[in-house]
């Protein structure tokens, strides 16, 4: 394992449990026992036994670069069973050993776990492993794997533990393994970090060996537009390789493969953009905050929640966006949102004056005229003028008669949207 946690993720797939007519019990047991085991739950999904929105999950967790990704429920041989159908469309490879494992530990409990269709594999730098829906199944499989997990993400993470034989000295040339035991090279931390900060990269990653190259199958390097961030493909030539190809990716912003040469053999690399969302910072751990940042990454946003005040966030929060103290790294660009959901929150003008100073798209601070009124006359103070004032929508949101913490967000998030297309809003039939 790295010396600091790594993220994982939850995928509860259940028409029931999307419903609201059948308990998460799975769901809160496989968290439960990721972060005995030392993870940090960086997201709980819910999705109905649809293999679309399955995928369209599966693929988003990935981007955003969790090292670890579970699912429970719908591997059966039910009509609506269709987890492992979705899962095979979006790895890069399967890793059927795992899946084998935790199958077979269940035939210790049930023969039933025949029946199971889970599959394992590799998306990226993300491992994504089928688990049963029930709960003590799910448990089981988990288990008879999580001691082997440190390992294969590990190698995934381009961290690889091998090391050549003896007499397989490939030191002749000078760049071979040269950052593999440097501290930080960790893929999946750099990853998450660059995410976070909004920058756009590639992962590549060996997907074939021919010969005897000074690299092995899963190697990973991270690559931005400069150049290298993270991990190694074995060597300086394979890292230099990749590196000239990483800018036309990002370019292109679609995956490809490449044939990198070497004395000893050759590698096939799969390099992978992952992009950038705009962000939706949402201030304050509110209901109506709790449904937007819910609700932001369907309409292609990644939500983040700003909340200094630790002791209001709550692991429900946690389970749908990123959670920070405030607004240091976020990458505040024009394409970015921001929406206080709190107007007696603490530092309410300190944040919006840095909105202000920055060229986010969207400004938004919830509440009434008379509430609001007193911050806008401390961005007067402050220096700010009309036209720069006039960049806060307040009160935020279109009108759509809301009254519940789920209308206002709804409402808010539809403006924000409008605003983004540059759109009125209003019934398409009254035009």
């Amino acid at each position: 394992m790295t010396e600091h946690a790594r993220l994982a993720a939850v995928v509860t797939v259940s028409d029931g449990v999307a419903r609201g007519t059948r308990d998460d019990a799975s769901g809160r047991a496989l968290s439960s026992l990721l972060e005995t085991a030392g993870f940090e739950i960086g997201r709980r999904e819910v999705v109905p036994d649809d293999r679309g929105d399955i995928e369209r999950v599966l693929m988003g967790l990935s981007q955003e670069g969790l090292a670890l990704v579970v699912t429970t429920g719908g591997t059966g041989l039910g009509p609506r069973d269709v987890t492992p159908e979705a899962t095979r469309a979006v790895i890069d490879r399967e890793a059927p050993g795992l899946a084998e494992q935790m199958r077979a530990a269940g035939r210790d409990s049930t023969p039933l776990a025949a029946l199971s269709r889970g599959v394992a594999g590799s998306r990226a730098a993300t491992l994504i492993l089928n688990l049963p829906g029930s709960e003590k199944g799910a448990v089981e499989s988990l288990s008879a794997v999580l001691p082997i997990l440190p390992h294969a993400l590990d190698l995934l993470s381009g961290d690889t533990a091998h090391r050549p034989a003896a007499g397989d000295d490939h030191r002749g040339h000078a760049g071979d393994r040269r950052r593999e035991d440097e501290p930080g090279t960790r893929v999946d931390e750099e990853l998450a970090t660059r995410r976070a900060a909004g920058e756009e990269v590639v992962v590549a990653t060996a997907v074939k060996i021919e010969g005897n190259p000074p690299c092995r199958l899963g190697q990973k390097l991270l690559l931005g537009r400069e150049g290298s961030l993270a991990g190694t493909l074995g060597c300086a030539e394979f890292d230099d390789a990749a590196i000239r190809d990483a800018p036309a990716v990002l370019q292109d912003r679609h995956p490809i493969t490449r044939r990198y040469t070497h004395d000893l053999g050759t590698i096939e690399v799969f390099l992978e953009p992952l992009l950038r969302r705009p962000l939706l910072v949402v201030f304050s751990a509110t209901p109506v905050a709790l449904s937007l940042v819910r609700w932001a990454r369907e309409v292609g946003y990644d939500p983040i929640l700003v909340e200094p005040r630790i002791e209001r966030v709550t692991d429900e929060h946690r389970s749908v966006a990123r959670t920070t103290p405030g607004l240091d790294g976020l990458a505040l660009d024009s394409e970015a949102a921001a929406v206080h959901t709190d107007h007696d929150a603490p530092n309410v003008v300190e944040t919006v004056a840095t909105l202000l100073r920055s060229p986010v798209g969207f400004v938004g601070v919830m509440g009434s005229a008379r509430h609001v009124g007193p911050h806008l006359e401390r961005l007067r103070e402050l220096g700010f003028g009309d036209e720069d004032l006039a960049r806060i929508r307040t009160p935020v949101g279109l009108d759509i008669g809301a009254r519940s913490a789920e209308e206002i967000a709804l409402s808010i998030l539809a403006g924000v949207v409008a605003e983004s297309h540059g759109a009125s809003g209003g019934w398409l039939d009254r035009r």
